[in-house]
């Protein structure tokens, strides 16, 4: 959806008013043409936001295939055969909005994505506090339509120490091994990052320059603080 608008009307979803309504009518044509099969074979069709890890690569790939303009488009080093689209109605992963305005945005989306609809917060390294956690699903819960909302760190497991450290490393803090591999989520659950085609690297890295830092409130009133 990011790079649809953005081929339509020369702006990105999180770049203004514009853009961003326009992927909701789009997706409300959607949803409404749905209901319009779901009555007319008396059957259940739903507007789904699936995985795919895949088709973001492959249909990217296809376009520059046959439309050389998507070229201005797609995400990712072409030459180096990274290309990929941003995730059905997502933001982009490294676009210049802190996380609460990601949720905010891709949730008006929600109601009309019956299945699977889901916002991650990529944390990467980061250790946030529980009451960070707490506040970020609690605003989200009471304040936007989010269907699924995850908290998604990164890690490192070592394969002589059998350590687990946080972050994506290129060696074990604990015995110095550079025996290690990366595990992070990478649409729907967590895999190896080792097994990840090209482009789904090439958006982790995206992933990484994004703005997912949750902030530091002040305590909730009776919690046990961890510092």
């Amino acid at each position: 959806m990011n790079e649809a608008v953005q081929r339509l009307c020369g702006r990105e979803l999180h770049e203004g008013d514009e853009p961003f309504r326009l992927g909701l009518k789009i997706v409300a044509f959607l949803y409404l043409r749905i209901q319009e099969l779901s009555r007319k074979h008396n059957m259940k069709f739903a507007l789904e936001e699936s995985p795919a890890e895949s088709a973001s690569r492959r249909l990217a790939k296809v376009d520059l295939t046959l439309f050389p303009e998507a070229a201005e488009f797609v995400r990712g080093d072409i030459d180096h055969d990274e290309v990929y689209y941003t995730n059905s109605i997502h933001l982009r992963a490294d676009a210049p909005v802190d996380i609460v305005t990601r949720i905010m945005l891709q949730s008006k989306f929600h109601p009309q994505i019956e299945s699977g609809a889901i916002i991650h917060a990529f944390v990467g390294e980061q250790r946030p506090h529980p009451d960070s956690i707490y506040a970020l699903v609690r605003k989200t819960f009471f304040r936007t339509q989010c269907a699924q909302l995850t908290i998604s760190p990164e890690f490192t497991i070592c394969e002589d120490c059998h350590a687990t450290s946080r972050g994506l490393l290129n060696s074990c803090p604990a015995c110095s091994s550079t025996h290690v591999y990366g595990v992070t989520r990478i649409v729907g659950y967590y895999s190896r990052v080792n097994n990840w085609n090209p482009s789904k690297l090439a958006e982790l890295r995206d992933r990484q320059r994004g703005n997912y830092r949750l902030s530091s409130p002040s305590p909730r009133p009776g919690a046990l603080s961890t510092r």
